[in-house]
């Protein structure tokens, strides 16, 4: 019983470190409680715990996935509750044939690391939202090892508090602690200024109102994920429109969503960027939604010239994946402007949560990043992950606000980015390891027999 009340305890401070709580610093210690529950029991009830937690953690977290697939979300749930499930069990059994060795901890923070980042940017139904690294805000440590390695950090820090390394655990939480929660310096951007329209399918008109509502000298504008559809380049009549807007306010480009269609009757959910001269160009969302009518999935992450800079313009969900943002700023964008759609009916609860994943994809790469979100939230984030500005929550309007951009790259973009598929490498290496390990001690058992 004291196992399962630790296990409920684990995946209620998980749940309440994310929105709509944003009681982040239980992030720090909510894996304490899960790797005290797992910590010298069997195989075979360590499964029972992982599941536990892992029905209780996706349920809690994302229970409005509910108003988009009615029952059918309990089967996502319990997919989702795999990954902790085998975890449990794979820590149950490695600590039965490792004993107390002094790695005992790296090997768990390893092994939850390695199968987070296989679910999250690998697995069939990729879905990286509700991690211990996303449950904190973005930090110092951001820039160099990214959200993997911020939950590597803090599941090795409770690892080594149960398994009696309390100087070694105190030392890792207390990094990934200061790190967060030491004042990031505020930004005084000098670049272009962006707005940002929010509304949510209010038809080609109102979003050219919104544009000419906006104050002050604009340089660019960002409407919504699938603003314009069919295809804006196709419709003559539109593009001389958003050029008149341009021609009118002085700015010099906009960015949109719209989508592009195939002969073949294929198509892409393509962000559309427009100049006065014409196309600037585009970009094909490389993470279509999962069981939606998302268009085919891209698989390039342009940066392009414009009369900005070089920007990169993904879409809504490519944002959630660490490899998507940080291909585009390999490939030269100094800049990322995001089209994005989070339907009304989804819940703010979901609005909020994502919301979240662009600040870690900013702070990772050293970008800004402009988000104009369908119903919200749309927002200007800054390179340390800071949300500068944003809009409420469902009410349309147009957010305004300073960027820069920026061309240095950071040690995350260039080789932090690595700790997730090598933790994925060394958890595959621990299970070899565990299972000789478990023949030759059953062997050995036979034989004293």
């Amino acid at each position: 019983m004291f196992r399962l009340l630790l296990t409920l305890l684990a995946a209620g401070l998980s749940i309440l470190s994310f929105p709509p709580f944003h009681w982040h610093p239980l992030a720090l210690v909510a894996a304490i409680p899960l790797i005290a529950a797992l910590h010298g029991t069997s195989p075979a009830k360590a499964l029972g715990l992982g599941l536990l937690f892992g029905l209780s953690l996706f349920a809690g977290t994302l229970n409005w996935l509910a108003f988009i697939f009615g029952p059918m979300a309990v089967l996502l749930f319990v997919m989702l509750a795999l990954f902790p499930t085998f975890f449990a069990a794979t820590l149950a059994s490695l600590q039965k044939v490792a004993g107390t060795r002094t790695w005992l901890p790296f090997a768990v923070g390893t092994i939850w690391t390695g199968l987070e980042y296989f679910r999250s940017e690998w697995f069939t139904l990729r879905f990286p939202w509700i991690t211990p690294g996303t449950g904190l805000p973005p930090g110092y440590l951001t820039p160099f090892i990214g959200v993997y390695g911020m939950s590597f950090i803090v599941v090795t820090g409770a690892s080594a508090l149960v398994m009696k390394r309390p100087k070694l655990g105190a030392a890792l939480l207390t990094v990934a602690a200061l790190a967060t929660y030491l004042p990031l310096p505020k930004p005084s951007p000098q670049g272009p200024t962006i707005a940002a329209v929010q509304a949510e399918m209010v038809g080609f008109g109102t979003y050219l109102e919104l544009s000419r509502q906006a104050e002050g000298s604009i340089d660019a504008f960002v409407w919504p994920e699938y603003a314009v559809t069919p295809d804006v380049r196709e419709n003559a009549d539109q593009v001389k429109a958003i050029q008149k807007l341009l021609a009118d306010t002085g700015a010099r480009q906009l960015t949109l969503g719209s989508r592009t269609d195939h002969d073949d009757g294929s198509w892409n959910n393509t962000a559309v960027t427009l100049g006065l001269d014409g196309v600037l160009g585009t970009h094909d969302k490389n993470r279509p939604v999962h069981f939606f009518d998302d268009g085919e999935p891209g698989t390039e992450v342009p940066a392009f010239e414009t009369p900005l800079g070089t920007i990169s313009t993904t879409i809504c969900f490519d944002n959630d994946y660490a490899s998507i943002a940080r291909r585009g700023t390999a490939n030269g964008a100094e800049l990322f402007l995001i089209p994005s759609m989070d339907a009304e009916s989804w819940s703010a609860r979901q609005h909020l949560q994502h919301a979240e994943l662009a600040r870690h994809r900013a702070a990772e790469n050293g970008r800004w990043m402009v988000v104009a979100s369908s119903s919200g939230l749309t927002q200007v984030i800054d390179p340390r992950g800071q949300r500068v500005s944003s809009l409420p929550l469902f009410d349309p309007g147009v957010l305004v606000a300073r960027v820069d951009l920026l061309s240095h790259r950071t040690i995350y973009n260039l080789v932090g980015w690595l700790i997730g598929p090598l933790c994925v490498a060394a958890t595959a290496a621990l299970l070899v390891f565990t299972s000789v390990l478990t023949r030759r001690q059953a062997k050995a058992g036979t034989v004293a027999e």
